[in-house]
């Protein structure tokens, strides 16, 4: 007997049980807690983002110049700190230094030409005044004209042989001199190759890089859309993968008029321009060249109505949040616009006045009654 009372107890609270979960399961399914917080106004940037490459705006590359001769000594190396004007390698060249030789051989020889020429000439014309004494002054000119006239031309064409002599000399001390190369610009020495690889391996590798860390820039590439809406001076914000917690202040300093080079296999559609932005404290920045940075250039700056993106849905290509309207979860359509990296632009459908659900559950439909935390 007691056994079938403590059956029929179990039972009862089975049944109990079951409908009480179900009740909650009913509650639950009706209801929601969520968060929710209310449209602010706040300025917002329109912007651009975009991959770069950190390089140097001043930066030179020096490679071996087969004209000049074979390379006799690189003067620097890695890590060197030069000036503008500084030398950094020379060449040695025996034909140029032979052709010297002989250029130097021939005007010696024409300077002796032409002063024995002005000897002769005074010789002719000692002659012709003595010939004046005895024949008289006309004679004597008819008789010795033909001889000065030649003198005189020899002199002509030595003097014209010497001023070309002279020239060749001229160029030949400049390549002389462009044997001994300088810096054009002051920096630091980033490569210094061996110069008696190769000749292959010289014209391929560059003899010296040597650039300045003092005036960085990011180089990149735009889109023909976006360069529609980029200009000079525009602010720009760059970050970098290597350290997601440092930014950088700079400008844009220049998108370029003609686009970048593709090849004939590349997307005919997919055209790109390129972008220079220029570090306003390059000092600040503690990275390499060569290092991929990130662009996010402003386009355009405004005061806009805007949500966290948690709270903004998508179905199909209609926008919508849900309002807390006397505790119900009310669908409401929107309209958005320029975005940031956390939230973005309402610029219909909602005012500052309303709560709107953040990262709404998906249980919750339109109409549906809401706690709020």
């Amino acid at each position: 007997m007691k056994k079938k009372i403590w059956i029929a107890i179990a039972v009862v609270l089975v049944i109990v049980i079951v409908v009480g979960v179900n009740i909650y399961r009913t509650y639950a399914d009706s209801t929601a807690t969520v968060e929710a917080e209310k449209a602010i106004k706040e300025e917002i940037n329109s912007t651009v983002m975009t991959p770069g490459t950190l390089a140097m705006a001043d930066e030179s590359t020096l490679y071996q110049d087969p004209a000049k001769g074979e390379v006799k000594e690189v003067l620097v190396k890695e890590g060197d700190q030069v000036e503008k004007g500084d030398s950094v390698l020379t060449y040695e060249n025996q034909d140029l230094e032979m052709e010297k030789e002989q250029n130097d051989i021939n005007i010696e020889s024409l300077y002796l030409r032409i002063n024995s020429l002005d000897k002769q000439e005074k010789r002719l014309n000692d002659k012709k005044s003595e010939l004046a004494d005895d024949v008289g002054e006309e004679e004597a000119a008819e008789t010795m004209e033909a001889e000065l006239d030649q003198v005189k031309m020899d002199k002509r064409m030595a003097n014209l042989d010497l001023r070309q002599a002279l020239l060749q000399q001229d160029r030949l001390k400049q390549k002389i001199s462009d044997l001994e190369v300088t810096s054009d610009i002051s920096g630091v020495v980033l490569e210094a190759n061996d110069a008696s690889a190769p000749q292959s391996t010289q014209m391929e590798k560059p003899l010296l890089r040597i650039g300045s860390m003092e005036n960085l820039i990011v180089e990149g590439t735009l889109s023909e859309y976006d360069t529609l809406n980029i200009e000079s001076g525009q602010k720009v914000t760059i970050t970098t993968d290597v350290l997601p917690d440092e930014k950088w202040e700079a400008e844009v300093m220049d998108v370029g008029y003609l686009p970048e080079a593709s090849g004939a296999e590349s997307n005919a559609s997919a055209v790109q321009y390129p972008v220079t932005v220029k570090l306003k404290k390059p000092e600040e920045l503690k990275l390499k060249p060569g290092f991929q940075m990130i662009l996010e250039i402003e386009t355009e700056s405004h005061e806009a109505l805007t949500l966290p993106f948690e709270a903004v849905q998508q179905d199909g290509e209609e926008s919508f949040v849900f309002i807390v309207e006397k505790g119900k979860a009310v669908k409401r359509e929107i309209e958005t616009g320029s975005s940031t990296t956390k939230r973005i632009e309402i610029t219909k459908g909602i005012s500052t006045k309303e709560q709107v659900i953040i990262n709404p559950p998906d249980k919750l439909k339109d109409n549906m009654e809401v706690t709020v935390k």
